[in-house]
């Protein structure tokens, strides 16, 4: 799959994501990337849905910062506790939601991302004071 350099848009549903491969840097034209674990939003009627507790898609990998096209970053239902830093390196980089995850709180270098249109944690906008809109 990371052979698909000219890739645009990536959507990810499993039950269990172990990891994101350090390979997604080879998404250079990735714009969209949506990924989603455990299936808890339509579950099949004899799968259980794994508690987020336990899924083992904990962080991103520090290569995510090469997707210099991504636009859009969206991660639902992981066992995510932190972002790497090198997300402040997505100068594209438009639209955060990490939802039903464990980030309680906005990393310091967030607010430092001032081309940010929208950053959401846990279903909670988060104002970045850009545009000049103090």
């Amino acid at each position: 799959m990371f052979e698909l350099e000219s890739l645009e848009s990536l959507t990810i549903q499993v039950a269990d994501l172990e990891e994101l491969p350090a390979d997604i840097a080879k998404l250079t034209r990735l714009k969209s990337l949506r990924i989603s674990c455990g299936c808890y939003d339509r579950p099949a009627p004899d799968v259980k849905v794994i508690p987020k507790e336990e899924l083992a898609f904990r962080h991103l990998p520090p290569e995510i910062g090469e997707l210099q096209q991504l636009e859009y970053l969206d991660i639902q239902y992981s066992g995510i506790r932190t972002l790497p830093p090198e997300i402040q390196n997505l100068n594209n980089l438009r639209s955060l939601d990490i939802v039903k995850g464990f980030i309680e709180s906005a990393p310091d270098f967030i607010y430092k991302m001032t081309w940010l249109d929208r950053f959401l944690i846990e279903d909670k906008p988060f104002h970045l004071c850009n545009h000049g809109d103090d």
